[in-house]
């Protein structure tokens, strides 16, 4: 009985963190293709998905050395081609290129999500979804007194260089929206120091449905990455995918819908005395911006944006 314990104890844990010392460079996949926004600040990484019109069936997805032109390993518990329905691949990297997190997720949320370390050619796989669905899943629990809720998880991440990643997630239990379920929302912070392969922080708690949405909102910085504006009849380019505006006017106004629910968002997350600082700041902020013309006050709410988000990390 004892071995069967420890034998189940060591399966649990292998699943958690993958070693992937071994594989040794191959050549190009045939009918891959370089994921979008996959490539590594330093251009020298990226990750490869097979084409939606490939002939055939392997979904297997690999991380390459795109200067080279071969590939250092596949990616482990990740099954994705390009365009897949109801699907989706994301890529984080680290600002100086040595690991990512390869973000695979569902219909309604996330799959998995594995680090990838980049050492001597070779990756070192963890995957690190499963405490963040635990932890959001038990607070869910406790509250409902349901033993088999779970939720929907969508996760945030930011990785820094000093190899601690720091991780935001928020979940539902309804995304379906069935009038007759009784809706949960609920809300993980936590700190992976991928150096030592443990969490040093995890907290889980319930939400609200208008705060999930203003984090949801607020912890995105995309928005500010894609924003372009085309005069009316003029085409939007083929390839952009961000949000377009006909005019500065209509620019400024969606900026300044952000910038309020990642205020309100600011406002949930912080003290109440660390709070109170910023809205006197942005009190004086809002007067000192709206004397402005329409494209400073653009600039200047993209810069606030940016300065209340990374309150939240």
């Amino acid at each position: 009985m004892m071995f069967r314990r420890v034998l189940l104890a060591f399966s649990v844990l292998s699943l958690s963190y993958i070693s992937l010392s071994s594989l040794f460079a191959g050549e190009w996949p045939e009918d891959y293709i370089v994921q979008e926004n996959s490539t590594s600040p330093d251009g020298h990484y990226a990750v490869l998905v097979q084409t939606a019109d490939a002939s055939g069936d392997q979904n297997d997805v690999y991380l390459a050395d795109v200067k080279a032109h071969t590939t250092l390993g596949t990616i482990k518990k990740v099954d994705y081609f390009e365009h897949q329905n109801h699907r989706s691949l994301l890529v984080f990297w680290a600002p100086d290129s040595s690991y990512c997190i390869v973000q695979n997720d569902g219909r309604y949320g996330l799959d998995t999500a594995i680090v990838v370390e980049i050492k001597a050619d070779k990756l070192i796989q963890t995957q690190i979804d499963e405490r963040i669905q635990k932890s959001l899943d038990d607070a869910m629990k406790k509250q409902s007194h349901d033993k088999e809720m779970g939720g929907d998880v969508s996760p945030h991440f930011r990785l820094g260089n000093d190899r601690k990643i720091r991780v935001r997630a928020t979940s539902q239990n309804n995304p379906k929206q069935f009038e007759n379920v009784k809706t949960y929302y609920g809300l993980f912070q936590g700190t992976y120091d991928l150096a030592a392969k443990e969490w040093l922080v995890t907290d889980a708690r319930l939400i609200t449905s208008d705060q999930s949405n203003d984090l949801d909102s607020a912890y995105q910085d995309d928005f500010l990455k894609h924003i372009i504006i085309v005069p009316e009849g003029q085409p939007v380019p083929d390839d952009f995918t961000g949000s377009s505006f006909h005019t500065d006017e209509e620019e400024f106004d969606a900026l300044d819908t952000q910038l309020n629910q990642v205020y309100q968002a600011v406002h949930f997350i912080l003290p109440p005395n660390r709070f109170a600082k910023i809205k006197q700041e942005q009190i004086a902020w809002v007067k000192n911006r709206d004397a402005k013309s329409v494209k400073e006050k653009s600039k200047l709410t993209q810069e606030r944006i940016t300065a209340l988000q990374d309150l939240l990390w």
